[in-house]
C-alpha cells in the first residue's frame, strides 16, 4: 500500500505485554509505543487533529503563522503536520528542553523562540498567548492546553486503538498528565464503551523533573483538564519513574522516555495493589514517546544521575560520585584509641554514614569504614597505661565504639570500625610496592616515603612544598629521614615495643606500621574501594597528601573525593574550650538530639556547641518524634486533607533530595522539615489531615529519617494496616477479655504480643501496639 503522505501513519501504534516486568501475579502490563507513530510521539495525533479543527473554522489561512507553547513534543508533531500541509510555524519552549527536540524541530523548517528555563512551559505559554493577543492577523494559536481537538484527538483515535487491540478485555488505563487532553479523552470514551474500565492519570509531585509533565498546583492548569474525568489520580517519585524507563530498556527492549518511565511506574504500582487485593486484570500504559529524545538529559546518563555530588578539595569543585560495580566505599580515619569519645570523629562517621545512607537509598551500594590505627603510639601508650594488650584494648575500644554508633543511631549494616592488625599483611605488602617503584627507601631499619621523587606529592590539597630544601629552612641533625617532608611508612620498634612483643617481622628488622600505612591498610583490607576518602580540617596536610601518595602509587585506589569536614568547637560565655566527649554528652542529652546536631551544620563550617545547643536540637527532635507518633495514629479512618499531604510529602522529599545532593547540605534542609511539621501540626489539630493523606506524609517522614535517621520508630505506634499477622486477633481477643473483666486471660494475650515483639497501649480510641526493642 502506497499511503498519499506521512500524516496517514499518525496513530495505530502497537500494544506491547512486558514479560520481566510483567506480569504482576494475574494483571497483565501492556505498553502502547506512541513512539511507533509517524513523528515519534503521542502529540503527533493532537497536532494533527488541532489543525484540521482550525482549517475547518477557517482560523488557519495560507497566510498565517502556526504558533504554540510546547516542551517538545507537541512541537515536533505540529513541525512534521505543517511541513506536509505547507503551513509557517514558530514554536515557543523552555531553553531547558531537551536538545534532540530542538533539532528535530528546526529539521521540520520550524522557527524557534526560546523562553527561560526556569520559568518551565509557563514562560512559553505566556508569552504564545501575548503574541496571539497582540497580532490576531498575523498568528494562529493552536492552544493545546484548551483546545478541544486535544480531547477529541484521543477519544476518536486512542481509545478505540485500546479497545479494539484488547478485544475489550482491558480493565485499566494509565496516563501521564501533561496538556491532560490524553487522560481526558481516554475517559470519556472507555467510559462510554465500558462501565468497569478504569482510567487512571499520573500526575507528577511539586517539584519535579519530568520533563513534558505537569503538577497542577505549580502549573497553569490546562483548561481541558478536569480531575473529576479520571477515575484516579496517583503520584510517583521522579527517580521511580526514571528508573523504570531504564528498566524498561534493559529488561524489556522498549526504548522510551521520561513520561513514558512514569506511566510505567504508576503502572506497576496499580498491578501491586490489584495482586494484593486478589484481583486480575489488563492494564494499559501510555508510552507518549522513545528514549531518544532524552539523550542530552540526565535519564541515560549513568554519570550524572549517580549522585550526589560532593566538594572535592583535588578538583576544587564538585563532583557526582560515579557508581562501581562493586558498590562505593567510603572512609574516615577513627578516632584515637585513647579518646574514643572524640566529637571531631563523630562528626565526620555521621557525615560518612549520612552520604552510605543516601547511596544506599538511591540504589547505589555503598559501605563506610571508620579506621583504627590499633598499633600506632597512642594506642601502645593507653594499653600500657591501662596494663593491657594492645589486642585487649582495640577490642575494648572497638565495643565502645559500637554501643556509641548503636545509640547515635548508627546502622551498623553500613559503617564498620576496622585497623590493620598484626595479622595483616597490607601494611608490608604497601611497603615492599612503593620500594619497587622507587618511591621509599629504608634507613635504620626504618622505611620512609621519598616525596621528591613523587611528581604529584602535594597536588592534592593544593600544597606548594617547594620551599622547604633540604638544610635551608630545617636542620636535618634533629632527622632520621633525609628529607623533613618525607613521612614513615614502617618504623623501627623500640624497647618497650620489643617487650610487650607489639611489632610485625619483616625483611628490615621488628617494625611498626606507621598511622599513614595502618589506615591505608584497613581501607585497603575492608573496602571494595575508596571512593570518599572524608578527613577533619586538622588532617589536611600533610596527612591528605599522605595518603593519597599511597593510595595512588601502592593501592591503585584513587578516591574519587577528598572531603574536609570542619572541627567541633565550645563556644562558652567566656570565650572558646575544648568540647566535652561525645559520651559526656550522651550520658546528658536524648542520643538522637546528638545526631541531630552533628549534622546540623554545613560540613565546610565549624560546628559550634553552645549553652543551648542541646536543648534547642532536643525540641527540634521532640517536634519530628511527636509528628510521626500523631501521623502513625492519624492514618487510620476516613481520608483527609489529600491535597495539602501530598504537597507537603513532595517538598520534603525534594527537599532533601536537592540538599543532599549538592554537597550534603543538610543546614538547607532543616528549615524545610520545620515547616513540613508545622504545616502537618495545623492540619492535624483541625481534624484536616487522616487515613491514606496521613499515611503518604508519614511515610515522606521514614523516607526522611531513613536518610537522616532522628526518629525512634519503637516510640510511635504501629499503624493498623501494617500490624503483623495475628496481631488484630490477638488485640481483640484481649479487649473482649478485657470487657469481660478477665484480665488473667489478658495478661496471657497481653504476653502472646510481647513474644511477637509488640507492647499494647489501651487508649479511649482503642490499643495501639508499638515495637518493642526485642
Amino acid at each position: 500500500m502506497i499511503h498519499s503522505n506521512i500524516l496517514e501513519l499518525i496513530g495505530h501504534t502497537p500494544l506491547v505485554e512486558l514479560q520481566r516486568l510483567g506480569p504482576v501475579g494475574g494483571v497483565r502490563l501492556v505498553a502502547k509505543l506512541e513512539a511507533k507513530s509517524a513523528g515519534g510521539s503521542i502529540k503527533d495525533r493532537v497536532s494533527l487533529a488541532m489543525i484540521r479543527a482550525a482549517e475547518a473554522s477557517g482560523e488557519l489561512t495560507p497566510d498565517k503563522t502556526v504558533i504554540e507553547a510546547t516542551s517538545g513534543n507537541t512541537g515536533i508533531g505540529l513541525a512534521m503536520v505543517c511541513a506536509v500541509l505547507g503551513y509557517r510555524l514558530m514554536l515557543l519552549m523552555p531553553e531547558s528542553a531537551s536538545e534532540e527536540r530542538k533539532r528535530i524541530m528546526r529539521a521540520y523548517g520550524a522557527e524557534l523562540m526560546l523562553t527561560p528555563g526556569h520559568l518551565s512551559t509557563d514562560g512559553a505559554i505566556e508569552e504564545a498567548y501575548r503574541l496571539a493577543r497582540e497580532e490576531p492577523d498575523r498568528y494562529v494559536l493552536m492552544d493545546q492546553f484548551n483546545n478541544p481537538a486535544s480531547i477529541q484527538a484521543h477519544y476518536e483515535g486512542t481509545a478505540e486503538e485500546i479497545w479494539e487491540q484488547t478485544g475489550g478485555e482491558v480493565t485499566h488505563v494509565v496516563s501521564t498528565l501533561g496538556t491532560s487532553g490524553t487522560a481526558m479523552g481516554l475517559s470519556r470514551r472507555l467510559h462510554e464503551l465500558s462501565g468497569t474500565v478504569k482510567v487512571v492519570a499520573m500526575e507528577p509531585h511539586a517539584g519535579h523533573k519530568i520533563q513534558g509533565l505537569k503538577n497542577m498546583q505549580e502549573s497553569y492548569p490546562p483548561g481541558i483538564f478536569d480531575k473529576s474525568w479520571p477515575d484516579r489520580i496517583v503520584r510517583v517519585e521522579d527517580e521511580e519513574a526514571f528508573e523504570t524507563a531504564r528498566r524498561m530498556a534493559r529488561e524489556e527492549g522498549l526504548f522510551v522516555g521520561m513520561s513514558s518511565g512514569a506511566a510505567g511506574a504508576a503502572a506497576m504500582q496499580l498491578a501491586r495493589e490489584l495482586d494484593e487485593a486478589g484481583e486480575t486484570g489488563l492494564v494499559v500504559f501510555i508510552c507518549p514517546d522513545g528514549g531518544e529524545r532524552y539523550l542530552s538529559t540526565p535519564l541515560f546518563a549513568l554519570e550524572q544521575r549517580e549522585g550526589p555530588r560532593v566538594f572535592d578539595l583535588a578538583s576544587g569543585g564538585k563532583t557526582p560520585l560515579v557508581r562501581r560495580p562493586d558498590g562505593l566505599g567510603i572512609f574516615t580515619p577513627g578516632p584515637s584509641l585513647d579518646v574514643p569519645g572524640d566529637l571531631q570523629a563523630w562528626r565526620r562517621i555521621l557525615l560518612a554514614e549520612t552520604l552510605a545512607r543516601r547511596l544506599n537509598a538511591r540504589g547505589v551500594p555503598a559501605r563506610c569504614l571508620v579506621g583504627l590505627a590499633d598499633m600506632d603510639d597512642r594506642a601502645l601508650e593507653a594499653s600500657r597505661a591501662k596494663g593491657i594488650s594492645r589486642e585487649a584494648l582495640a577490642r575494648e575500644v572497638r565495643k565502645e565504639l559500637g554501643e556509641t554508633a548503636a545509640k547515635l543511631g548508627v546502622d551498623a549494616s553500613l559503617v564498620s570500625f576496622a585497623g590493620a592488625s598484626g595479622e595483616s599483611s597490607t601494611p608490608v605488602e604497601l611497603t615492599t610496592t612503593l620500594l619497587s617503584r622507587g618511591l621509599a627507601y629504608e634507613k635504620l631499619r626504618s622505611v620512609y616515603f621519598d616525596v621528591e621523587r613523587d611528581r604529584r606529592y602535594g597536588q592534592t590539597a593544593h600544597k606548594d612544598t617547594s620551599g622547604l630544601r633540604l638544610g635551608h629552612t630545617v636542620d636535618l641533625e634533629a632527622y632520621l629521614k633525609q628529607n623533613p617532608m618525607d613521612f614513615t611508612l614502617l618504623k623501627r620498634a623500640s624497647l618497650a615495643d620489643l617487650k610487650q612483643g607489639e611489632v610485625l617481622e619483616t625483611r628490615w628488622g621488628k617494625v611498626r606500621p606507621s598511622w599513614f600505612v595502618q589506615l591505608a591498610a584497613a581501607a585497603v583490607d575492608n573496602l571494595p574501594g575508596v571512593d570518599v576518602f572524608l578527613v577533619s580540617e586538622s588532617q589536611r596536610f600533610p596527612h591528605l597528601e599522605n595518603f593519597a601518595a599511597i593510595f595512588g602509587q601502592a593501592a591503585r585506589t584513587i578516591p574519587q573525593a577528598w572531603m574536609i569536614a570542619q572541627p567541633v568547637e565550645l563556644r562558652e560565655a567566656g570565650g572558646h574550650g575544648e568540647p566535652p566527649s561525645v559520651g559526656d554528652l550522651l550520658a546528658e542529652h536524648d542520643p538522637l538530639a546528638v545526631r541531630m546536631w552533628l549534622l546540623s551544620t554545613s560540613y565546610h563550617r565549624p560546628l559550634a556547641l553552645a549553652p543551648d545547643s542541646m536543648s534547642m536540637w532536643t525540641r527540634n527532635r521532640r517536634k519530628a518524634q511527636d509528628l510521626y507518633a500523631a501521623l502513625a495514629a492519624a492514618s487510620e479512618g476516613e481520608a483527609r486533607g489529600a491535597e495539602e499531604a501530598a504537597r507537603e510529602a513532595s517538598e520534603l522529599r525534594s527537599s532533601l533530595e536537592s540538599c543532599l545532593d549538592d554537597d550534603l547540605a543538610l543546614h538547607r534542609f532543616w528549615p524545610s522539615l520545620f515547616s513540613a511539621i508545622r504545616a502537618a501540626n495545623g492540619l492535624l489539630g483541625k481534624g484536616g489531615l487522616s487515613g491514606a493523606p496521613a499515611a503518604e506524609l508519614l511515610e515522606a517522614l521514614r523516607e526522611v529519617d531513613g536518610v537522616l535517621g532522628f526518629i525512634d520508630p519503637q516510640a510511635a505506634p504501629i499503624p493498623q494496616a501494617e500490624w503483623p499477622v495475628g496481631a488484630a486477633d490477638l488485640v481483640r481477643r484481649r479487649q473482649e477479655a478485657r470487657k469481660a473483666r478477665d484480665f488473667e486471660q489478658a495478661d496471657r494475650l497481653r504476653d502472646e504480643l510481647g513474644e511477637l515483639g509488640l507492647r499494647v497501649e489501651d487508649t479511649p480510641g482503642g490499643s495501639r501496639l508499638y515495637r518493642t526493642s526485642t
